[in-house]
Parts: C-alpha cells; structure tokens; sequence
C-alpha cells in the first residue's frame, strides 16, 4: 500500500509539474538513518533508527502584483521498518504578499515555530521533545505569519475544534519573535510564545539565542498545564554549539518536573555530541545522551548517523 502510494505521488508530482509550466517548484527531501546503541535500564539494544527523513514538493504561482498563490506537500518517509512508510508533515495552500502570509492545512504551529534552532539535539534522543510538550504540527489549522516589522514577526496559528487532538474546542498559538532564528541576519534571536487550548494544554514559552562568532548559546524557559486535569509543569533548557572548520560541537541540557514529553516522567537529559560537514548536502553526527529521570529507569543513547539533503 505504502509503495502504491509513493508511485502514486511521484506521477502526481510529475502531473503538476507539467501543467505549471514555467512556474517555480522544487522537489526536495532528506534522508537521515543512523545506528542507534541505547540502555533504558533492561541492557543494551542496538537498531538503525530513522531520523525525520523526508520528501516534498513545494512552489508558487503569481497571481497579481505582489500576491502569488503558494503550496507545500511534505511527507515523512519512515525507512527504518518501524511505521507507515509515508506520513503527513506540513501540507498546506495559501497566499502570500505585502499583508504577509496565511495558509491553511496541516503547519507547525506559531509555537513551535518560535524555536527557531535553539534545539541542537533536534530530531535525536535529547531533543527538547523528550521533556516539553508543545512541540506541535496539526491539521484543521490556518497559520498566519506577519510581515517584518524591522526585525519583529508576528505568528498566529488557529486549531479548528475539528481537529482530533482539540476535544471540540478551538485552539489558538501565538508568538512574537525577533531578529533571525539562523543567526544570519542577525546575531540574536528572541521569541515569546503562548498556546491557549492547544492539544489540550496552555503553553507559555519564552526562548533566546545568540551568536559570538562560532559560539552559539540559547536557553528556553517553558510554563505548561493541562486544560482537563489542571496538572502543571515548568522547566527549562540549555544548548550551545561551537563551529571549527568543517566541525561543530554540540551540547544541550534539559531539566522539567512534569510529565509532559515523549518520556512521561520528569527529570534531566544531558547531551554533547559533534556534526561532521562532508559537504554542502552529506554531514555526519556522533552524539551521546543520558536521561536521569525521577519515576523510571534512567537512560543512555549512543549514536551514529548520515544525512543527505536533496
């Protein structure tokens, strides 16, 4: 089922590649496999896990002066035999021009978003899913992001009640954020964030980051509570990473008292690891995280990985 339904994409994409004609598009994707050792307190398990590999189209079509239509169709591509070999990742159509951009679809929501790349051990073991909730991509939405103000964006996500994860109630995200989340632009990033009724939970979140030269330093501040049961939790994280030559060094470390993330407990997780740039499409990961949690067994993850961007 799954193979049918790649073929079936692939002929799509070939379709609307050609009624488009002249029109921007991109076809682009990831793969990203590593070879996983992890000791979860039962001994050591070694697998290959799949790491966020994935394949999508994307493009714009312009309409009128500064207007275009716009599109986005990305699926993860599960390669590691544990799951659907295709699932949705944000897929959405809208506009885009002076007033900014809204699409409707399936988008990460404006909390999420104001991340930025503060989490360096995203998409691993340590990533910042692993104790904070928040980290949300959901259907039934239209997400708006404002144009800049200087340096100053305004994002909006609004939750249909229609979406399953919502229990009949509309949702609404919200972030402020400042300067480049790539550090390009700007040497500092900054963003506030508040989710109200958002996959059932209130989410406040408050990130910074920096650069000084190779040196990269963020932290993130977070508040959350679930709507139905009135339990709450607050924690906070930490990362760096230090750029030499074709290597950088990574480091993050995250401390929650709620259960609220992928590991239901609280805790700490400590991570370090060092990202090999091969070239402008191919880097290398080595990183090691450990997990020192309150209820459970503590954890120990050791991995090695490739990733290929086309």
């Amino acid at each position: 089922m799954a193979l049918c339904f790649l073929r079936l994409f692939c002929i799509i994409t070939v379709i609307f590649s050609s009624c488009i004609l002249a029109e921007p598009i991109k076809i682009y994707g990831r793969a990203h496999l590593g070879l996983l050792n992890s000791d979860i307190g039962q001994g050591n398990e070694t697998s290959i896990e799949n790491y966020s590999s994935r394949l999508g189209v994307k493009g714009y079509t312009q309409i009128g002066k500064n207007l275009e239509a716009v599109y986005k169709f990305e699926f993860a591509v599960n390669i590691d035999n544990n799951a659907d070999t295709l699932t949705s990742r944000n897929q959405y159509v809208g506009l885009k021009g002076n007033f900014g951009q809204v699409v409707i679809g399936r988008h990460d929501t404006a909390l999420k978003v104001s991340q930025g790349k503060l989490d360096v051990m995203n998409d691993f073991s340590g990533d910042l899913k692993s104790f904070f909730n928040g980290d949300n991509r959901l259907g039934d939405v239209m997400h708006y992001s404002s144009p800049k103000l200087g340096e100053l964006q305004l994002i909006v996500t609004y939750v249909a009640d229609k979406n399953e994860k919502q229990n009949d109630e509309t949702g609404i995200s919200m972030a402020a954020v400042y300067g480049d989340s790539k550090l390009k632009k700007t040497t500092y990033y900054i963003s506030v964030a508040h989710d109200s009724k958002v996959a059932g939970y209130d989410i406040s979140r408050a990130t910074v980051q920096g650069k000084v030269g190779p040196l990269v330093l963020g932290a993130m501040y977070q508040e959350a509570k679930n709507i139905d049961t009135d339990i709450s939790a607050e924690g906070y994280l930490v990362s760096a990473s230090y750029k030499i030559d074709k290597y950088k060094l990574l480091a993050q470390y995250q401390d929650n008292d709620g259960i609220f993330g992928k590991l239901k407990d609280s805790g700490t997780g400590a991570s370090v690891g060092i990202e090999r740039s091969v070239s402008k499409k191919i880097r290398m990961y080595m990183w090691y995280t450990q997990f020192s949690l309150d209820g459970k067994n503590n954890q120990d993850h050791l991995a090695l990985t490739l990733r290929y961007d086309f």
